[in-house]
């Protein structure tokens, strides 16, 4: 990665006058992450992390459809996804490990407010994080006291991205995700009446290599924090590095 990267940052032309407003962001990413989950106050219900640097993909999708058409208010009109998805890990409980998978939807309605070098942004919409664990681990012992989640709710994001110093993007964004569903975590059979919120933060370099694509560094973290029961709350964090391409729409005359 690092020679291809040189590469292309040596080979791409210099840009002239301020960056123009992107129509589409469509990022690939390579993500190493982690997992830990701490319960309080709960018997039976042991501390929770992943294994060895545990691997996934990410997708990260913005795109203004208006702006193809539109070069006012419109344009800053946009919609955003991002997916992360580990399909299998090992997730540490006391001294056994379970297979277990991961996965975080994010989707969101977003207006961008463009200034030359400072494009400040509101984004509105669901967050989802599902992670599921098998019944039992390798050595045959059943699971512990450690319900699956779907944590799922409306979600609030501000985001600021600092446009293009020679050819660097700075971008950093902080969210707020109020909980309304829990899966078994908040069924009768663990805690029924569990509520909490999410808070997440994230923050990434991204190198300009041609106009169309750019190289970025990432780190994120989420955490949850659910009160379950009188005397009972857990703090399930979800955090990662990653590394990928942003794909921003081949150039067109004109456009």
């Amino acid at each position: 990665m690092t020679p291809l990267l040189l590469v292309l940052l040596v080979a791409a032309p210099p840009q002239s006058g301020p960056p123009p407003r992107d129509k589409l962001r469509l990022g690939l990413d390579y993500r190493w992450w982690g997992r830990n989950v701490q319960f309080t106050g709960v018997a039976g219900s042991p501390d929770v992390s992943s294994g060895p640097l545990p691997t996934g993909i990410t997708f990260d999708i913005q795109w203004f459809p208006l702006s193809h058409f539109q070069d006012d208010w419109r344009a800053d009109v946009g919609l955003a996804v991002r997916a992360d998805v580990a399909p299998e890990f090992r997730l540490k409980a006391g001294d056994t490990s379970f297979k277990a998978s991961t996965a975080r939807l994010r989707t969101a309605f977003m207006f961008r407010v463009p200034f030359e070098h400072v494009e400040p942004s509101v984004h509105l919409g669901f967050q989802a994080f599902e992670s599921t664990t098998a019944l039992r681990a390798a050595d045959g012992s059943p699971r512990p006291r450690l319900p699956n989640v779907s944590l799922t709710g409306p979600r609030l994001g501000l985001g600021l991205r600092l446009l293009e110093f020679w050819r660097v993007t700075l971008d950093v964004g902080v969210g707020s995700t109020w909980l309304v569903t829990m899966g078994e975590l908040g069924s009768a059979a663990f805690f029924p009446g569990a509520k909490g919120n999410a808070f997440d933060g994230n923050i990434g370099l991204a190198f300009r290599t041609w106009p169309f694509l750019d190289v970025r560094l990432g780190v994120d973290v989420t955490v949850h924090s659910l009160a379950l029961a009188k005397g009972m709350s857990v703090t399930d964090a979800y955090y990662g590095v990653s590394v990928g391409l942003i794909f921003k729409g081949l150039p067109l005359p004109g456009g």
